[in-house]
């Protein structure tokens, strides 16, 4: 296994420079500025590897290898008229790409709402703070801020009666600031909505349904593989995060039986997944190891992460990558995958090696207090959580 890292681009606070000294050996980027479905022009792409691979005299440069996300037109995800332009352009930005040597295409088919948290600041027991999740704030979002028709119905009847309590004893700019959040997106998100648009795309999505959302993403993914045949490209998908329905939203890249349904659909060796553990583990009934035995030659990148599950309803803070209560152990994921990785070598497969990225990291340190970053992906955090990734990959392999 290789580390990599996820860079923003120029304004990120982390620089190519140090990230060369992290330990990385390569860069997943995105031109993400961009409008969803346009194509974007060779010249941007040249410009992000030209970036990425300016080194002083003496160091090694590193590479823009893998595509940090890129945004599915909701046209494309509804069925409307003009799906088959965009996804030509999908088509045409993923070869332009591939033909750059970004040949690795990571993206989600989550509609809507992107990777999902309702704090971004949670303190931990070290003082760190991180990433979090609660249910109970989120089924606020959904109950008394989008008002959403029949959310209550839909909801575990203890989680209403939890959240009708926590937003009456809470200051309402508590959630003005959650509903800014969560209507604006996090990363891999479209960005902010417009007035009014969040609530007809909503309404647009639970009209559509589950079934044929799958279809229409599956459609979809059969010309994106057919590209990446052509090209000498793969992709991965990243599971929903959290993956667990939200706002009566379609989700199809929650469980073992979502993927095999995708993979079903898209049989192409091409087509395959990101192996995020802490977006899989924070659904209790899904098990790691299944996903790695089923779906092993479909693990085309990793994200190890760690979650710690706070209270029955689902709620979970990003906990830290090595040591601490966590909802599963680090070491166990990184040996899963180390033993794909053998397999592989073992079949005589040339591209055996699974590249992965320390994942939403804790902010500590002078990151604290600091306001130029972007939300789990602090310069200082993510030093240490790959220093910690690679710490378990080589323990690993020396005791192999």
């Amino acid at each position: 296994m290789r580390a990599t890292w996820r860079w923003f681009g120029p304004q990120d606070p982390m620089t190519i420079d140090w990230i060369r000294q992290s330990g990385a050996t390569s860069v997943e980027a995105s031109l993400a500025h961009l409008p969803p479905g346009t194509v974007w022009e060779r010249q941007a792409i040249n410009d992000m590897k030209d970036l990425v691979a300016v080194a002083p005299a003496g160091q090694t440069p590193l590479e823009w290898d893998t595509l940090g996300g890129i945004a599915i037109h909701d046209d494309i995800k509804l069925g409307r008229a003009g799906s088959t332009r965009l996804t030509a352009n999908f088509q045409e930005t993923v070869r332009r790409l591939a033909q750059a040597g970004v040949r690795r295409i990571n993206f989600t088919v989550m509609p809507l709402l992107d990777w999902v948290r309702t704090g971004l600041g949670t303190m931990l027991e070290s003082g760190a703070e991180a990433l979090s999740f609660d249910a109970i704030d989120f089924a606020v979002f959904d109950l008394f801020l989008l008002k959403r028709p029949g959310a209550a119905e839909e909801l575990d009847p203890k989680l209403v009666v939890s959240a009708e309590r926590r937003y009456a004893d809470t200051p309402m700019e508590r959630w003005d600031e959650l509903l800014n959040m969560l209507t604006r997106g996090l990363p891999g998100g479209p960005g902010h909505y417009r007035s009014g648009e969040f609530h007809t795309l909503l309404a647009a999505y639970q009209r559509l349904g589950t079934d044929v959302y799958r279809q229409n993403l599956i459609d979809f993914l059969g010309e994106v593989a057919r590209t990446c045949e052509a090209e000498g490209a793969v992709f991965a998908i990243h599971p929903d995060d959290p993956p667990i329905p939200l706002c009566g939203l379609p989700r199809i890249a929650s469980t073992l039986d979502d993927f095999a349904k995708i993979f079903n659909g898209v049989s192409s060796p091409v087509a395959g997944m990101i192996f995020c553990s802490g977006s899989l583990g924070s659904r209790r009934d899904n098990m790691l190891a299944d996903f790695v035995n089923m779906f092993g030659p479909r693990i085309f990148y990793a994200h190890p992460r760690r979650i710690r599950f706070r209270d029955d309803f689902g709620s979970f803070t990003e906990a830290e990558h090595l040591g601490g209560v966590g909802a599963f152990d680090l070491r166990d994921v990184i040996a899963l995958l180390m033993n794909e990785e053998a397999r592989r070598r073992k079949e005589g497969i040339s591209d055996w090696e699974i590249p992965y990225r320390a994942d939403h990291a804790c902010r500590i340190l002078h990151d604290l207090g600091r306001a130029d970053f972007v939300p789990g992906y602090t310069p200082v955090g993510l030093v240490k959580a790959t220093a910690e990734l690679r710490g378990m990959v080589h323990a690993l392999g020396v005791a192999t």
